[in-house]
C-alpha cells in the first residue's frame, strides 16, 4: 500500500488570521496602544505575509483503515495556530472523519514547523486551515521474473571438402551477432576435427574457421535455449597459398603409419583412468596391461624401457606418481595425447618400441578460467586465461592426501612410517605472440614422490630386508619454445629444456641406489613446402645428461628373461654385494631428414635418422618409409617399414657396472593395415604388425666378464582391431582388440615367451551424456595373464640361514585371466558463471580378485597368489569457472 499526503497545498486553500482573532483564541492578552495624534494624511494599510511550511511531517496511515482497504481520498482539515517562532502552538480538527484519521492528522500537524507570518516585517501569530489528505493506492503488481533461458550449445566438426577427413588444429572463433555485451569465444578442433562451445545464450552467432593452407570459412548459426546445435563444416584446401598472400604455418605432414590420438574432449572423461589423459593410453590397441603398481607402458610386446613419453617433443623422466596412481601433469593443460605404437617418424629416436607425446594446449584467450578438483586421493587446481591480447598464462598444482591417513593404516603392522607417502606436481605455462609470425612459450613444471618406512622386523624370506625403506623420485624443468614463420613456405620450431632429476631407492643396509643429474634437451626443426605436392622436413635432436650415481647391492643383472628380477628373486642375504660411485656425462646428438610426397590418391613419406651415442661411442643410421593409399573418400590402405635403434641403459654400459663396449640394440618394424570411416564419427581399423629384434643386451653366462653382451634376439607379431566413435554427439567410445605373441631368444637357446607377453587384450570403453548434467561411462578389460617362471625347489644356504629358489623353465606358466570393470558417473550443475560437478569413479566395481603373480614361503614349499587392485571407489568434487 502507498500513502499520499497533499498537505503541500496548505496555503492555496487555507485561511489564516493575524492579530486579534488568533490571540483571542489562544488566550493572548493584548496591551492597549498609545493613540498618536490624528494626522490629516490617510493611514497606510499594513503589509501582511502568510506563513510558509518549512518541514512537513507524514502521518501514519491508521492501521484499522488500512486493514479495511479504504480506497477513497480522506480529507482532514486542521486548524493550526502558528506561534511567532514558527512552531504549531495548537491544533484541532475542523471536520472530523473518524477511523483514526483525526488523531493521525493531529499528531503529524503538531510536529510541523513554519516560517511565521509577518505584519510589516514583524512575526505575528497566525491561524491556518490545513487540509490533510490521506490516500490509499493500489500496491504495484509484482513483476513476474521469468526464469533465465537455459544455455545452448554449439558443436561442430571440420572436415576436408574433398576427402571428408577430419581436420585437426582448426582455429574456431565464435562471435555473437545480437547480444549486448558481445560474446566472443575461441576453440581449436581436436584430432577428430571436433569443437564445442557450451553455455551459450540463445541467439545468433558467427563462426569463423581458419587453418593453414585451407580457405577460411564463415557461417552464421542460431543457438536455441536448452538445445545443442551440431554442424559439419567442409573446408576447401587453398589452391595456392602465395596467391592469397597469406601468413600461414606449414603444418607437418603425417609421418607415421599408425597414430592414435586422444583429443581434448575425451582426455578427462574415460572411466577407470581417474580423469588422467596419459593413463587413457593403456586402453588403446597394442598396449599391454602393466602389473599392478609398476607404472610401466608395454607397447606391442616391447620392454617397458623401449617406449618413450614426451611433452611437446621433450622426453620426461617420470610418467606416473607411485607406480601408476596418476601422471605427472594436469590433463586439463593438454591439447591431445598422440600414441605411436610402431613405425614412428624419424623425428623420434633413441627408442625402438613406441612413442607417447602429450601436447600442451595454448591457454585460452577469451577470459579467465579456473578449475578445482578434490577427491579421496588428491586435490588439484588450475587457473588460466589472457594477460593481454597477445599474452596468456596457465598454472596448475596437485598434491596427494595419502600421508594424512597412512599412519593409521600401518600402525597395526610390523612397519612404521618415517615419512608417509606424498606426491605433488606443478605446471606453469605462458604464451606470447609478439607478431603474427612468432609464438613464444615458456613452461616450468616438476613432480615429486617421497616415501619412507621403518621395517621393525626382518622379512621371513630374507633377513637382509630390514631397517629403513625409502623411495624418492623428483624432477624439475624449465622448457622454452619458439615457433617462427620464416616465409610463406618455411617454418622453424625451436625447443630448449633444462632440468634436474633425482631418484633414490633404499632397503636397509642390503640395497641403496641414488641417481641425480641435469638433463638438457634441444630440438630444432625446419619445415618447407617445396611445391604443392612435396614437403621437406629436417631437424636436430640433442640430449645431454651429466650426473652421478651411487650403488650398493647385488650385482646388476639382465633385465628381460631373468626370474631373479621378479617377486621370487633369490634373497639378498644369499647374494654377493657390489659398491660403486660414478660420475657420467652422456651427449647424444641426432639429425634427421624427411620428405613427404603427396600425389592423390597416394602419399609417401621417406625419412632417415642418424644418431650418435656417446656412452658407447657408436653411430646408428635408421631409414624409415610409409605409404597411404586412398581407395575412396572413406577407405585407406597403409603400410610402413623402418629401422629403430636404442642405446644401452646406464647400468649396462657404464664402467662401474657393465660393458662400455656394447653396441646399440636394433629393431625392424613392418606394418600393414586398412582404415574405414562409417559416417561422420565412426572410425574402424585393422592392422597387422611384425617386429624383429637383434643385438639385444643380455647377461653373460654366470655373470662373467664383461657382464653384458649384444647377443639376444626377439620377435613380435600380431593383429590389432580398433573402432572409435568420435565425441560429436552425446556418446564417444573405443573398442580395441590385440592378438599378439612376443618372444625372446638368449644366446643359442630356443625362443621363450617375453615377460609381458599377453596374447589377448580386449578393451571396451564408452561415455554417454544422459542430459540434465548427467554423464555415465564404463570401461571393461579382458587380458591374458602374464607368463611366470615356476619355482621347482630350493637350496639352503647355511651361512645366511636362507633358502634360494630353484627355477623351472623360463616363463612356462601363465597367471590367470585378468578382467575388470570400471565405472564413472558424473553430475554437473551449471552456475552463473561456471559449473560444479560431483563424480564417482569406481575401479573393479565387482571386486574381482585378479592374480598379479605368485609368492612362496621361506622354504619355497607353499605358495599363494598376489592379489591385484580390489574395488576402489574415488569420490570427487570439481568446480569450474
Amino acid at each position: 500500500m502507498g500513502l499520499s499526503k497533499r498537505g503541500l497545498a496548505f496555503l492555496m486553500g487555507c485561511l489564516w488570521l493575524p492579530a486579534t482573532g488568533v490571540l483571542a483564541q489562544t488566550g493572548v492578552t493584548t496591551v492597549p496602544a498609545v493613540v498618536p495624534p490624528q494626522s490629516t494624511e490617510p493611514a497606510k494599510p499594513p503589509v501582511l505575509v502568510a506563513p510558509k511550511l518549512k518541514q512537513f511531517v507524514e502521518a501514519t496511515y491508521p492501521p484499522d483503515a488500512l486493514a479495511q482497504g479504504l480506497t477513497a481520498q480522506v480529507v482532514v482539515e486542521l486548524v493550526l495556530v502558528i506561534a511567532p517562532d514558527g512552531t504549531v502552538g495548537d491544533a484541532q480538527v475542523k471536520t472530523p472523519v473518524g477511523n483514526g484519521f483525526d488523531e493521525a492528522a493531529l499528531e503529524a500537524g503538531r510536529k510541523m514547523t513554519f516560517e511565521p507570518a509577518t505584519r510589516d516585517g514583524q512575526p505575528v501569530p497566525a491561524r491556518v486551515v490545513f487540509p490533510y489528505v490521506f490516500e490509499v493506492k493500489e500496491a504495484p503488481k509484482p513483476v513476474e521474473v521469468e526464469a533465465p533461458p537455459k544455455p545452448g550449445q554449439l558443436e561442430g566438426t571440420a572436415r576436408g571438402a574433398d576427402d571428408k577427413q577430419p581436420l585437426a588444429a582448426v582455429d574456431v572463433l565464435l562471435e555473437s551477432l545480437d547480444l549486448d555485451p558481445k560474446v566472443t569465444r575461441h576453440a581449436v578442433t581436436d584430432s577428430a576435427g571436433h569443437f564445442v562451445f557450451d553455455g551459450l545464450v540463445a541467439g545468433g552467432y558467427r563462426v569463423h574457421l581458419s587453418k593453414v593452407e585451407w580457405i577460411s570459412q564463415d557461417a552464421d548459426e542460431t543457438v536455441a535455449a536448452g538445445e545443442a546445435t551440431s554442424v559439419v563444416y567442409r573446408l576447401q584446401p587453398t589452391p595456392d597459398t602465395e596467391a592469397f598472400h597469406a601468413v600461414a604455418r606449414v603444418a607437418p605432414p603425417p609421418r607415421e603409419v599408425t597414430r592414435r590420438t586422444i583429443g581434448r574432449e575425451e582426455l578427462t572423461r574415460i572411466p577407470g583412468t581417474r580423469g588422467d589423459a596419459l593413463r587413457a593410453v593403456e586402453l588403446l590397441p597394442g598396449v599391454a596391461r602393466p602389473p599392478f603398481g609398476s607404472g610401466v607402458i608395454i607397447v606391442r610386446g616391447s620392454a617397458p624401457n623401449d617406449t618413450q613419453v614426451l611433452l611437446d617433443g621433450i622426453p620426461v623422466p617420470l610418467l606416473y606418481h607411485f607406480g601408476g596412481l596418476t601422471s605427472f601433469i594436469n590433463s586439463r593443460l593438454l591439447e591431445s595425447v598422440d600414441f605411436y605404437p610402431g613405425n614412428f617418424s624419424v623425428r623420434y629416436g633413441r627408442r625402438r618400441g613406441g612413442i607417447i607425446e602429450a601436447t600442451v594446449a595454448d591457454p585460452p584467450r577469451d577470459q579467465l578460467h579456473a578449475v578445482a578438483d578434490l577427491n579421496f586421493i588428491d586435490g588439484s587446481a588450475i587457473v588460466e586465461g589472457p594477460i593481454t591480447s597477445k599474452w596468456e598464462f596457465a598454472a596448475a598444482a596437485r598434491r596427494s592426501w595419502i600421508d594424512f591417513v597412512f599412519d593409521q593404516i600401518v600402525s597395526s603392522t610390523s612397519v612404521s612410517a618415517l615419512a608417509a607417502p606424498v606426491y605433488y606436481d606443478y605446471q606453469a605455462v605462458t604464451t606470447y605472440r609478439p607478431t603474427d609470425r612468432d609464438k613464444l612459450r615458456l613452461m616450468v613444471y616438476g613432480s615429486s614422490d617421497a616415501f619412507r618406512l621403518l621395517l621393525k622386523e626382518p622379512s621371513d624370506t630374507d633377513s637382509a630386508v630390514s631397517g629403513n625403506f625409502k623411495l624418492g623420485t623428483q624432477f624439475h624443468r624449465v622448457h622454452a619454445s619458439w615457433s617462427h614463420k620464416v616465409s610463406d613456405r618455411v617454418d622453424h620450431d625451436l625447443e630448449v629444456a633444462v632440468g634436474h632429476f633425482n631418484f633414490d631407492l633404499g632397503l636397509g643396509s642390503a640395497f641403496d641406489f641414488a641417481l641425480s643429474g641435469t638433463d638438457i634437451y634441444v630440438r630444432s626443426e625446419w619445415r618447407a613446402r617445396m611445391s604443392d605436392n612435396v614437403r621437406l622436413i629436417g631437424g636436430l635432436d640433442l640430449a645431454a645428461v651429466p650426473g652421478t650415481v651411487t650403488y650398493s647391492g647385488p650385482p646388476v643383472t639382465q633385465q628381460e628373461g631373468n626370474p631373479d628380477n621378479g617377486s621370487n628373486a633369490t634373497p639378498l642375504s644369499n647374494r654377493s654385494r657390489v659398491t660403486a660411485n660414478d660420475r657420467f656425462t652422456v651427449v647424444d646428438p641426432a639429425v634427421y631428414l624427411e620428405t613427404d610426397l603427396d600425389i592423390h590418391p597416394v602419399r609417401v613419406e621417406l625419412g632417415s635418422r642418424l644418431d650418435y651415442f656417446s656412452e658407447i661411442d657408436a653411430f646408428s643410421f635408421d631409414p624409415r618409409a610409409s605409404a597411404h593409399y586412398s581407395i575412396d573418400d572413406k577407405t585407406r590402405l597403409k603400410g610402413g617399414l623402418g629401422l629403430f635403434a636404442q642405446p644401452p641403459q646406464y647400468q649396462e654400459s657404464s664402467f662401474a657396472f657393465g660393458n662400455p663396449h656394447l653396441g646399440p640394440t636394433h629393431t625392424a618394424h613392418v606394418d600393414v593395415g586398412v582404415e574405414r570411416d562409417l559416417g561422420e564419427s565412426v572410425h574402424l581399423g585393422v592392422e597387422g604388425f611384425y617386429k624383429y629384434l637383434w643385438d639385444r643386451i643380455i647377461g653373460t653366462q654366470f655373470g662373467e666378464f664383461p657382464q653384458f653382451i649384444n647377443g639376444g634376439r626377439g620377435r613380435v607379431f600380431g593383429l590389432e582391431v580398433s573402432a572409435k566413435v568420435n565425441p560429436t554427439g552425446r556418446f564417444f567410445g573405443y573398442l580395441s582388440y590385440t592378438l599378439s605373441r612376443s618372444e625372446r631368444q638368449d644366446r643359442h637357446e630356443g625362443y621363450k615367451l617375453f615377460d609381458f607377453d599377453q596374447p589377448h587384450i580386449l578393451t571396451l570403453s564408452g561415455v554417454y551424456r544422459l542430459g540434465r548434467g548427467w554423464e555415465a561411462g564404463a570401461t571393461f578389460r579382458l587380458v591374458s595373464g602374464n607368463p611366470t617362471t615356476p619355482v621347482i625347489g630350493a637350496v639352503y644356504n647355511k651361512d645366511s640361514g636362507q633358502y634360494s629358489p630353484v627355477f623351472g623353465s623360463l616363463n612356462s606358466v601363465r597367471s590367470s585371466l585378468f578382467h575388470r570393470l570400471d565405472v564413472r558417473i558424473e553430475k554437473a550443475w551449471s552456475l552463473n558463471p561456471g559449473k560444479i560437478a560431483l563424480y564417482l569413479d569406481v575401479q573393479n566395481i565387482y571386486n574381482h580378485t585378479n592374480s598379479e603373480g605368485i609368492v612362496y614361503d621361506f622354504e619355497y614349499r607353499r605358495s599363494m597368489s598376489i592379489s591385484g587392485l580390489p574395488i576402489f571407489p574415488n569420490l570427487g568434487l570439481r568446480g569450474e569457472l
